[in-house]
């Protein structure tokens, strides 16, 4: 399972959802997806909006993700 490390980020950067909302252009419930349960119940994701929040974090798409293995398999 890929996890977002967004709320990692934002804390790190001591961001709110809403100030990355503003900043990135992406709604802030798309972000509160993403940040509840490490995105969980997020099924994709396009390039464009991952180019925005690295933008906008001013971080590597390798910080915002991580795979985590499924251990119910």
């Amino acid at each position: 399972m890929i996890k977002f490390m967004v709320d990692e980020m934002l804390k790190d950067r001591e961001m709110t959802m809403y100030a990355l909302a503003k900043k990135s252009g992406i709604r802030p419930n798309t972000i509160s997806q993403w940040v509840s349960d490490g995105g969980a119940d997020v099924k994709s994701i396009t390039l464009d909006t991952l180019d925005r929040i690295c933008a906008a974090l001013d971080c590597q798409p390798g910080e915002l993700l991580k795979y985590v293995k499924d251990t119910n398999q």
